[in-house]
């Protein structure tokens, strides 16, 4: 069987949009089934697509021979032909064939058939006119090869379609807008590493004058990762809806995760209740530590307060503060981004990997320390995506930017030890 056809029906179904459906799929694989250059190797003159109903099948698309004109037509369940082809899924229809009614099949063709067999709830069959003439094998191989491209690309198309969905209910917990505090300035940016990723961030009124602002990052990223990610959301909101206090809503979160999880699975949690005169109420559950830029050019760390969520049940999480005084700002980021790669940094394993790292974070940020809070994020997520020179993102990636709108003065702050951009961190 020439490669050359099967290259041209992998590279059609390659190119097919899983959003268009099975029904368009089948229909584009028919034609190309027919028209193709290859077709007369095969005798193959017309196609027809028929869609499975609870007593019959009903021809939905047809091409050469009558066309669309017998569109709508239907050949019962009844028929020994189709119960034949249901049992076997793949088919040679002539005159020979036991139970052959030649009036009802004068309707659709006057080629002998080759039929396959497709999909389930419902099933589709495929059926090609063939002026059969060569080897029967050869054409047999044909349908065969044919059924199972098209039913791999089926129950492709099944999961795609259900990682979309997941995707679609992930993109539905993030906040439609992005909530505002009178004086403060507030964006949030998050890419995931696949279809779905164990990124996400939140950003909730829980009462007047003050925000939760929520980063979590699950580990590792695809769909179980964002299963945690999107439990983690409800479950901050839940207790935020009961106004449950910081660390019991924290607590009781992680008990959650715990039974509903494997231990060898977590999830790192920045949790901060931000009020309008500037406090913040925070927990920081292993995750990156949140970085403080201020007006005078100083960088300053909110360490963590607890264990990641989900291995141990009990853990205990302490609450903490800081002021975010005017024109100071709060960067709120996932590991994806200081971990990113720089291009061929997995190639050779007896070499350290050249990462983003928080240097270069704290650079950024200071570069546009002046900027808007949207600004500052997308210029980020830019330095980010463009130190691994474009490629794929290794892991998710989120920033959330807090700013402290400014006012004429600002008095430098004392409570936190400036870090050492250089220095190792948890990210």
């Amino acid at each position: 069987m020439p490669k050359q056809f099967f290259r041209k029906l992998e590279r059609l179904l390659r190119g097919i949009d899983i959003s268009a459906g099975d029904e368009e799929l089948l229909t584009s694989v028919l034609k190309q089934l027919v028209e193709s250059d290859d077709a007369a190797l095969y005798g193959i003159e017309s196609g027809r697509l028929y869609r499975e109903r609870s007593q019959d099948f009903v021809l939905i698309a047809s091409i050469g021979e009558f066309g669309d004109a017998i569109a709508g037509k239907t050949i019962s369940k009844d028929y020994q032909i189709i119960r034949d082809l249901q049992r076997k899924r793949l088919w040679l229809i002539s005159p020979e064939s036991p139970g052959f009614d030649p009036e009802l099949e004068a309707q659709f063709t006057h080629l002998d058939n080759a039929a396959i067999l497709v999909g389930n709830n419902p099933a589709y069959i495929l059926s090609l006119g063939v002026r059969h003439e060569g080897s029967q094998q050869k054409l047999l191989v044909m349908l065969e090869s044919i059924r199972a491209t098209v039913g791999l690309k089926l129950r492709q198309n099944v999961l795609e379609n259900q990682l979309w969905q997941a995707r679609s209910i992930q993109m539905s917990l993030l906040p439609r807008r992005t909530r505002q505090l009178d004086g403060f300035d507030i964006a949030a940016k998050t890419v995931p590493a696949d279809e779905v990723g164990g990124d996400i961030y939140d950003i909730q009124d829980i009462e007047p004058g003050v925000l939760a602002v929520t980063v979590a990052d699950a580990s590792g990223h695809g769909l179980p990762a964002a299963l945690q990610a999107r439990d983690v959301v409800i479950g901050l909101r839940m207790g935020q809806a009961r106004s449950e206090k910081i660390t019991a809503l924290i607590e009781r979160l992680n008990r959650v995760i715990h039974r509903t999880g494997l231990t060898s699975r977590f999830i790192s949690l920045f949790y901060g209740e931000l009020e309008d005169n500037g406090n913040l109420t925070y927990v920081n559950c292993g995750h990156c530590p949140p970085l403080l830029f201020t007006p005078d050019g100083n960088t300053f760390e909110l360490q963590t307060t607890g264990p990641v969520l989900g291995p141990l049940p009990e853990a205990v999480y302490r609450r903490s503060y800081v002021t975010l005084q005017p024109g100071e700002s709060l960067v709120v980021f996932s590991d994806g981004v200081t971990e990113r790669h720089a291009p061929g940094a997995d190639r050779d394993d007896d070499v350290e990997p050249d990462e983003f790292g928080r240097e270069r974070l704290i650079a950024v940020c200071n570069e546009h320390r002046d900027a808007t809070a949207e600004q500052m994020a997308t210029e980020l997520m830019a330095a980010v995506r463009a130190f691994g020179a474009d490629a794929p993102y290794e892991d998710d990636v989120t920033v959330l930017v807090i700013k402290r709108l400014p006012t004429d003065e600002y008095t430098p702050r004392e409570p936190l030890a400036p870090i050492d951009p250089a220095a190792p961190g948890a990210c």
